[in-house]
C-alpha cells in the first residue's frame, strides 16, 4: 500500500507541487485506471476481452490521462479553494456514475468488477504467489515514475509549472502559455493515478465503487504536504508516515485516526514546510 501511495503521491505532486493546482478529485483517476484494467482483463460476466495484464495497463494510463484533460479544460480558469472545491465535485460524479444503475450493464453497478487476475500467473508454491509480485510491481512502478518526476522537474515544463505555482499572472507575462502548461499537469498527475488504480486492481483481484473514496484523494495530499510539497524524496516518506505507520497499528483501530489527526495538526505548526522540503520551500516558509 505504501509503494502505491508513492505511485499516486508522484502523480498528485506534478499537479499539486509543481504546478500548485489542489486537485482533491484524484482518486476519479485512480478509478478510471483500476475499471479499464478490470474491463479488460477480467474474466468474469463484465470482462470484454481478457488481455494479459501488462497489455491492459498502457490503456489504463492512456484513458485515465484522456479523463485528465477532459476534467481539466473546464476548471483552468478556477484558483484556489474554488479549484479544490470543482475537482472534489468530479471525483464525486465518477464514484456516484460507477455505482449507478445508468452504466450498471456495463460496469457492474453495485458489484463491480471481479476476477482481475495477477500480472504474473505462477504456482501457488511460487514465492511470487499472492500479493508479492505486486509488492515488486508497484515498487518498479514508483521507480519508474520518480525518474520521470525528477527529469521533468529539471525541465523547461518544470520551470513553467514552478512559475505557475508562484504567481499565474506574472508566468503568463513571461511567456508562459497557462492553458497547455496547466492541462499538462492534470493530464500527467491523472496517468499515475491511473497507474496506481491499475496495479491496485491486481492487488486486490477486483475494484468496486465503495473503493472509490474521498479519503483516498486526502491522503495522497496529505502525505504530499507532510512529505513536503514539490520534494519526490519528500513524497515517499509522507507515505511512510502516514500510510505505513498507520498500517502497522491497524489493531489500534478505534484510535487510528484520532492519532493520525494529532500527527498532521503537530506537523502543520512545527515543520509547515514538511519532513523533506524541496529547498525552494524550505526557503520561503523560514524567511
Amino acid at each position: 500500500m505504501v509503494a502505491i501511495y508513492v505511485l499516486m503521491g508522484l502523480g498528485l505532486n506534478i499537479t499539486l507541487g509543481l504546478a500548485g493546482l489542489l486537485d482533491l478529485g484524484f482518486v476519479a483517476f485512480f478509478a478510471v485506471g483500476a475499471y479499464t484494467v478490470g474491463l479488460l482483463t477480467s474474466t468474469a460476466e463484465y470482462g470484454i476481452a481478457q488481455w494479459p495484464w501488462w497489455l491492459a495497463v498502457p490503456f489504463g494510463v492512456f484513458v485515465a490521462m484522456c479523463f485528465g484533460a477532459i476534467f481539466g479544460l473546464p476548471i483552468l480558469g478556477i484558483r484556489g479553494d474554488y479549484l479544490a472545491i470543482a475537482t472534489m465535485g468530479f471525483g464525486e460524479i465518477v464514484r456516484l456514475l460507477v455505482g449507478s444503475d445508468l452504466l450498471k450493464s456495463f460496469l457492474g453497478g453495485p458489484r463491480g468488477i471481479i476476477n482481475i487476475p495477477k500480472p504474473i500467473e505462477v504456482t501457488p508454491d511460487s514465492f511470487l504467489a499472492g500479493p508479492l509480485q505486486i509488492y515488486y510491481i508497484a515498487l518498479a512502478a514508483a521507480a519508474l515514475v520518480a525518474f520521470v518526476a525528477i527529469r521533468l522537474r529539471a525541465s523547461r515544463l518544470g520551470r513553467a509549472w514552478l512559475a505557475i505555482r508562484e504567481d499565474e499572472d506574472v508566468a503568463e507575462a513571461l511567456g508562459v502559455n497557462l492553458v497547455r502548461t496547466k492541462l499538462l499537469a492534470y493530464m500527467l498527475g491523472a496517468a499515475f493515478a491511473g497507474l496506481g488504480g491499475a496495479v491496485n486492481a491486481a492487488l486486490i483481484g477486483s475494484i468496486f465503487p465503495s473503493s472509490i473514496q474521498l479519503i483516498i484523494s486526502i491522503n495522497v495530499a496529505a502525505l504530499i504536504i507532510v512529505g513536503g510539497m514539490g520534494s519526490i524524496p519528500g513524497v515517499i516518506v509522507g507515505a511512510i508516515f502516514l500510510i505505513g505507520i498507520p498500517e502497522a497499528f491497524r489493531e489500534f483501530s478505534e484510535y487510528r485516526y484520532l492519532a493520525y489527526g494529532l500527527a498532521l495538526i503537530v506537523m502543520m505548526q512545527f515543520r509547515p514546510e514538511g519532513l523533506l522540503p524541496s529547498r525552494i520551500v524550505s526557503r520561503e516558509l523560514h524567511e
